[in-house]
This record gives C-alpha cells, structure tokens and sequence, in this order.
C-alpha cells in the first residue's frame, strides 16, 4: 500500500500555493481512482466469490434466527389465545349454568303458582295410589273365596192338582 502523502503547508497562502495544492489533490484522486480501477480488475472475480459465500452465510444466520423468532413468537401468541380462550368458554359455561339454574328456578316457581304439583308430589301420589291398589286388591280377594252355601229350603209340593 502506498504511503499517504501530507501535503506541506505553508507559512503563507499565496494563489500560486492554493493553485499547486488543489493540482495536487486532483493528482491524488486520480491516482487512487487508478488503484481501484486496478484492484477491481485483478481482485474481481475472487472478491465476487466472497462477497456471495458471506452474503449466503449471513442469509442462512439471518433466516434461521427470523424463524426461530417466529415460530416462538407465534407459539407465544397461540398460547395466549388459547389461554383466552379457554377462559372466555369458562366464562360462557358459567353465565349459561346460571342462565340455566334462573330459569329452573323461575319455571319452578311458576307452576307452584298455578298449582301444577311437582315431581315429588307426583311421586307421592303415585305410591299412595300403589297402596290403596294393593289394599283393594287383598278386599276383592277376601270377598271373593267361596262362601258355604246353606241349601235353600224349598217350599213343599204340593200334589198335582186332578
């Protein structure tokens, strides 16, 4: 690599001086735009090859952290969605057992008004009627055995008439 120059300044600045400075400047550039110009046509093919092997390698660390960010970033979403999810079903469950037990108790509380008896009332009535079936059926049977008939007396015969 070539040396950098400093350019010399001196004690006094005089247009001659600003002129030779500024030819030197432009002489700099154009000496380092050749070097590049140089550099790119020895060094081009080689720097190419590079250049794409490190723009892969950084593709795939890219690619592979924006996938793990991803995938964890929806795993973290899907978690909190079924959480609420869940949640909000439980909430569901609880106001429909609610809704449900309020109007169980309403309907109940309705037909008592009107009368209508209840399942256990009904139940009741059933087994007294059980009972009452079952103590007819033992009268029926013991008025229906066979009493001892007494003959009949019968009234005398009396003779043919002539």
């Amino acid at each position: 690599m070539a040396a950098k120059r400093k350019p010399r300044r001196p004690a006094r600045s005089s247009p001659s001086d600003a002129h030779s400075r500024l030819t030197e400047t432009v002489h700099q550039i154009w000496l380092a735009g050749l070097g590049a110009v140089s550099k790119a046509q020895h060094g081009t093919p080689h720097l190419l090859e590079e250049l794409i092997s490190e723009g892969e390698r950084i593709d795939a660390q890219v690619r592979g952290a924006a996938s793990e960010t991803l995938h964890s970033v929806v795993g973290s979403v899907r978690n909190k969605l079924d959480a609420r999810v869940k949640s909000a079903r439980g909430q569901a469950s609880d106001a429909v057992d609610g809704l449900e037990k309020m109007f169980r108790t309403r309907v109940r509380r309705a037909l008592t008004q009107l009368g209508v008896p209840s399942g256990q009332d009904i139940e009741a009535l059933s087994r007294r009627v059980d009972t009452l079936n079952a103590n007819i059926g033992k009268l029926t049977r013991s008025r229906s055995t066979p009493r001892r008939r007494t003959p009949a007396k019968r009234a005398p015969m009396s003779p043919p008439a002539p």
